[in-house]
């Protein structure tokens, strides 16, 4: 387990080193200075300077910077960020999350090409001292139903496991092409304040394998999909309509998920870090400074007013918005510190 947990921090930086590529890239296109770029945050493990440019790798295994000269102070030289038009800060702005999505979208076609489309769940990991290896359900069987209801909603089954704490059901599984009933008492237990029955198994993802062209549309059609979801669950969140089994995770809460997933298997792994990219670029792209969204708005409004943004007023703004970033991030990783107690 202690491995899953070296691979979510390297995917998480991942993630993260590509979006601040993308600024990186874009930036020096359009011929701004980028002082200082760097991976992780604290203190310089090392750093090296090539074309004017400061590479840094840093101890804190989590973030990133790309320090381009002029975007955080009031400096008008020939390369700062200040000089260039509303186009190029748009595009410095939209290339890290644009990098993410890229990054998604690649890794998804490689996925989808290697390991298939997904058609179903199959039991990848049996737990100790649970109901369900005393039973003699194995791993690599596929759950069809409980107490005489077939179903191929896997987490349908779940939710009726979980639903019979202390109750023996039987549980029909299959194996081998063969159906097996399996009469198993789930073992109740507390979660988050509700009392519910668990076997004690872990799901693993089932594939079908596919072509490389329906790999791409698959893709495709996922990423849209997540986007699509994502919005929703925006509007949701501001019209306060989100349920209350509906949780916001924060860097340690988003490693544990990610270590879950790199302890099933790397396909999942390798999902998860797929829509983590995703996450992470639509996040950027929300109207609010200092995030990228932010810039994009500062961008657009200085393209539409033929004006630049008061330097001062626009610093002021990022501070602010940083500071509630900052407040945002300490809660839900307080958060996610209790829901390991």
């Amino acid at each position: 387990m202690f491995l899953s947990y070296i691979y979510a921090i390297l995917g998480l930086s991942v993630i993260i080193a590509v979006h601040e590529i993308g600024h990186l890239i874009s930036a020096k296109k359009a011929g701004m200075k980028v002082e200082r770029f760097g991976i992780g945050m604290g203190p310089a493990i090392f750093c090296i300077e090539r074309g004017g440019t400061k590479y840094c790798l840093c101890w804190v295994p989590i973030g990133g910077f790309c320090q381009i000269k002029g975007e955080e102070a009031d400096n008008n030289d020939q390369d700062s960020y200040n000089s260039k038009p509303p186009w190029h800060k748009f595009m410095v702005a939209f290339s890290g999350p644009f990098a993410n999505f890229v990054t998604a979208f690649v890794l998804l076609v490689s996925l989808f090409n290697i390991a298939g489309q997904q058609v179903g769940h199959k039991i990848g990991q049996l737990e100790p001292d649970f109901p369900a290896i005393n039973a003699g359900i194995q791993v690599g069987d596929r759950l069809k139903g409980a107490n005489g209801s077939y179903t191929e909603d896997t987490f349908a089954i779940i939710q009726q496991i979980n639903e019979n704490p202390n109750q023996e059901i039987l549980v029909h599984i299959e194996r081998n092409g063969e159906l097996l009933d399996v009469p198993v008492v789930p073992k109740e237990v507390e979660r988050e304040g509700k009392i519910v029955g668990l076997i004690g198994i872990v799901l693993a993802p089932v594939y079908q394998k596919v072509s490389f062209f329906q790999s791409v549309k698959m893709s495709f059609s996922t990423m849209g999909n997540f986007f699509k979801e994502f919005l929703l669950f925006i509007g949701r969140l501001f019209t306060g309509q989100l349920g209350e089994n509906v949780e916001v995770k924060g860097p340690l809460g988003i490693i544990g998920i990610a270590a879950q997933s790199a302890s099933i298997s790397w396909i999942s792994f390798l999902f998860f870090i797929a829509f983590l990219s995703l996450n992470l670029g639509m996040l950027n792209l929300f109207p609010f400074p200092p995030l990228d969204g932010g810039k994009i708005i500062f961008a657009f409004w200085e393209g539409l007013t033929k004006k630049p943004i008061n330097k001062k007023v626009e610093i002021w703004v990022n501070t602010a918005g940083f500071l509630i970033l900052i407040s945002l991030i300490v809660y839900v990783t307080f958060k996610d510190i209790l829901g390991f107690f």
